[in-house]
């Protein structure tokens, strides 16, 4: 079985049982219990045995108390990407309904799974909530970007940040510990393909900017940068590549992230991280 506390997780062997068994008791793969650990050594590693496990008699304690979650609580993340959303409203001189509607009628269509949903199986924000922690942070960095590189299309941005991995509802089947498993969509489409397709479907027959639609879609499709990454295809306008670069960015800052509350400060990797060019180092300040 494998336990966890909300900042690691043990694989451990409990001898002469069966899951069965276990369901008989009322511990199931969800439950929070208290066990009895034994611990050994073998060929060099530690070896945990389970001794005894009972469900907790504290009714005070829930799932998320021994889980790994996101810093910022998710009400508030949801309510301030819908705010900045909302605030980069175009409705082009009166012409068209402004894009910033369609994403927030998808988002609040999809609120249980866009707030609940890890963002990978293994790689960042992989968590409970990870998916709307790294849209979260994307959404106010299109917004901030925005005021430097003032020819990007603030809309546009901020739509596309909020709704570049909203595929990933579907991609993944995520448990309520955070654990997230392809799903047969998954495997057959990938999260760039949904996503997109998630646009066109919700916008066909409405009186969205035609062009809005089209370059949104695209960011979508090219939000991984380069097909050898799993991009659709490479970003052909400065907004696609502007939410390339910000999607890259939040990835290897959240990397750190992790580094940082595991190492402390001083600390050194034994090894390169996956998807990092170096060993991370956190500055003793």
């Amino acid at each position: 079985m494998t336990m966890k506390d909300g900042a690691t997780e043990q694989t451990a062997t409990m001898f002469d049982t069966s899951v069965a068994s276990l369901e008989l008791k009322g511990i199931t793969k969800e439950t929070i219990a208290d066990v009895i650990l034994n611990v050994n050594e073998y060929q060099g590693s530690k070896n945990f045995i389970v001794n005894d496990i009972t469900i907790t008699t504290d009714h005070s304690l829930s799932i998320n108390d021994f889980i790994k979650v996101p810093p910022v609580a998710v009400d508030l993340m949801y309510n301030e990407i819908i705010s900045i959303i909302r605030n980069s409203a175009d409705d082009c001189n009166g012409k068209y309904t402004p894009l910033s509607e369609l994403a927030v009628k998808i988002i609040e269509s999809k609120k249980e799974a866009y707030t609940s949903s890890s963002a990978a199986i293994s790689m960042h924000h992989n968590l409970k909530g990870g998916l709307i922690y790294h849209s979260y942070r994307m959404v106010k960095a299109a917004e901030k970007i925005c005021e430097v590189y003032n020819n990007l299309d603030r809309e546009l941005m901020v739509c596309g940040a909020a709704l570049h991995d909203i595929g990933k509802i579907w991609e993944y089947d995520t448990d309520p510990t955070g654990n997230a498993e392809f799903t047969v969509s998954g495997v057959l489409f990938g999260h760039l393909y949904m996503g997109a397709s998630l646009i066109k479907k919700s916008a066909d027959g409405q009186n969205y900017n035609p062009e809005k639609i089209k370059m949104l879609t695209h960011m979508i499709l090219a939000h991984h940068g380069e097909q050898e990454y799993g991009a659709v295809v490479s970003p052909a306008i400065a907004e696609a590549f502007a939410l390339y670069m910000i999607d890259n960015l939040d990835a290897k800052m959240y990397v750190f992230d992790e580094q940082r509350d595991l190492l402390g400060p001083g600390g050194l990797t034994e090894k390169r991280p996956f998807g990092m060019e170096n060993k991370i180092y956190v500055p003793d300040l």
